[in-house]
């Protein structure tokens, strides 16, 4: 019951911060906490505990380095401040908070994955409204509740056994 209550919990904080980065730009702070938390609970609950805690120091010394990167082009070549005007706090939370969410060879998949489907979402919608920057956070939250859903409904995708 309490797992079932856990990814109740999940589901509704990536719904809510999918509709809120695309609405307002802006997320309500404790959501990325609860979705770092149950995402992270439910991974652990799947892994030795030595294990997942390798997990988490290999995926978010991922998440630094693509962090790093993006520092660096907008400093270099957009001139510009990273978390101002080239990439959100919210954005930099989720990507943190995703860290602990899975197995490093899952994260790798999920995170490539949700990279390029926020892209080509961000390309479809964009010729259609008049957005200025993109959601991030909102996009890959739309795209990870797709990811659990389908995980938790079939038995083709298992996201920890990866």
């Amino acid at each position: 019951m309490i797992i079932f209550f856990l990814k109740f919990l999940l589901i509704a904080s990536l719904i809510i911060i999918t509709y809120q980065d695309y609405k307002d730009r802006m997320v309500w702070w404790f959501l990325f906490p609860v979705f770092a938390i149950t995402a992270g609970y439910l991974h652990f609950i799947h892994a030795v505990e030595i294990v997942f805690i390798l997990n988490l120091a290999i995926n978010f010394l991922i998440v630094m380095i693509c962090m790093s990167v993006g520092f660096l082009y907008a400093r270099l070549k957009l001139k510009v401040s990273f978390l101002r005007e080239a990439f959100g706090l919210g954005d930099l939370l989720f990507f943190i908070g995703l860290a602990g969410a899975f197995p490093t060879v899952s994260f790798i998949i999920v995170f490539a994955a949700l990279l390029l489907s926020s892209l080509l979402t961000h390309f479809i919608i964009a010729k259609s409204s008049e957005l200025d920057s993109v959601p991030l956070a909102g996009y890959a939250s739309f795209f990870l509740t797709l990811t659990y859903i389908t995980n938790w409904t079939g038995e083709f995708l298992n996201i920890y056994k990866i």
